[in-house]
């Protein structure tokens, strides 16, 4: 008998499998406007031009290098590896975020539904109007993507960070951390952790780099705390390495493991078994859901509680679960990448 859990897993595959084929015809269609429009590329392109290009181009990757250009792309999984290097890693969130403000862009246009779906064939001779109407409506009543020209912090300290590697990893590995289980005491976040720093929103967006995991790390949390499955352990040898296994969100069947190094005052380093998780640009998913519920839900819900507690300001408290998400999409990932889970 099928659980709802295999019927989920189905119907991902599936959408998978359909997005596989729709990636292959749009590649296709890629590379021959590309092919087809070289001489017209090269009138507003200029030789050692940086082309920063998703995956669909990668059988035009050749072709543009020939056009000396440079082309920088999101890196590859190898054949046979189940996670990128430390270097893979970080090069591709480099190339993400480079990219989103043309998924931002895409993703503002396709909030026309019409614009969102597969345009039927008569269509065609008109798609270019509708297109251009669309963006007409957007630069006129919505605000711009980008409202600060003048801030490269975060650029420099990502370009910084890409050259460093994983400690935490190192150090997991030359420890074979990941098969030793009797290292490790369970303890609970809720009450035990008390040394965990205290995180803002705006220091959990310096560590990830982007608001993308921050959205996420709610969703991540609910969903492991009611499937009771956010198992935390410490290292009795290391009270300051924290480790925590985490179901995956697509499949019920895996699970991933990953460690927090932190003291008082900040979260110093981080490692996950996921394809991104030994980058050092920012972190993923799993690793910004658990630095969000120990650093800043759990600090928000007892603050709550406590204000609650005295009967002051009850009106005015909002639960951590509750607060709206940012509405800045200045990082959303490029969702040409595969999905972070």
């Amino acid at each position: 008998m099928k659980t709802r859990q295999d019927t989920r897993d189905n119907i991902n595959e599936t959408r998978y499998k359909r997005r596989c084929n729709r990636d292959k015809i749009q590649d296709t269609r890629d590379n021959h406007v590309f092919k087809t429009n070289a001489d017209e590329i090269n009138t507003w392109m200029h030789d050692d031009d940086v082309m920063v290009v998703d995956r669909g181009f990668r059988d035009a990757e050749e072709f543009l290098k020939k056009l000396n250009f440079k082309v920088e792309m999101p890196c590859f999984l190898k054949k046979g590896a189940k996670q990128q290097t430390v270097d893979e890693a970080n090069t591709t969130r480099l190339v993400t975020k480079v990219r989103w403000v043309v998924e931002s862009a895409n993703g503002r246009i396709k909030q026309w539904k019409f614009l969102d779906k597969v345009v039927a064939n008569h269509y065609v001779p008109h798609i270019g109007d509708f297109v251009r109407i669309v963006c007409a409506l957007v630069n006129c009543f919505r605000p711009p993507l980008i409202n600060d020209f003048g801030n490269d912090d975060i650029g420099k300290e990502m370009i910084e960070k890409a050259q460093l590697d994983n400690h935490v990893k190192l150090y997991v590995e030359e420890h074979n951390l990941l098969r030793r289980k009797t290292v490790y005491k369970e303890v609970d976040g809720a009450t035990e952790l008390i040394m965990f720093p205290r995180i803002s929103l705006d220091h959990l967006r310096q560590i990830t780099m982007g608001i993308y995991q921050i959205k996420l790390a709610k969703r991540y949390t609910d969903a492991h705390q009611e499937d009771d499955n956010y198992a935390l352990y410490i290292c009795k040898d290391r009270p300051d390495l924290l480790r925590v296994k985490m179901q995956s969100r697509h499949s019920s069947s895996r699970c991933y493991h990953l460690w927090l190094e932190y003291d008082e005052n900040d979260v110093s380093g981080w490692y996950c078994t996921c394809k991104v998780g030994s980058r050092m640009v920012g972190c993923c998913a799993h690793i910004a859901s658990v630095v969000w519920y120990l650093g800043y839900q759990k600090w928000n819900i007892e603050a709550a509680q406590s204000v609650n507690a005295s009967g002051k300001f009850s009106s005015s408290i909002l639960n951590a679960k509750d607060v709206p998400e940012e509405s800045d999409m200045s990082d959303v990932e490029s969702v040409d990448s595969y999905v972070e889970e």
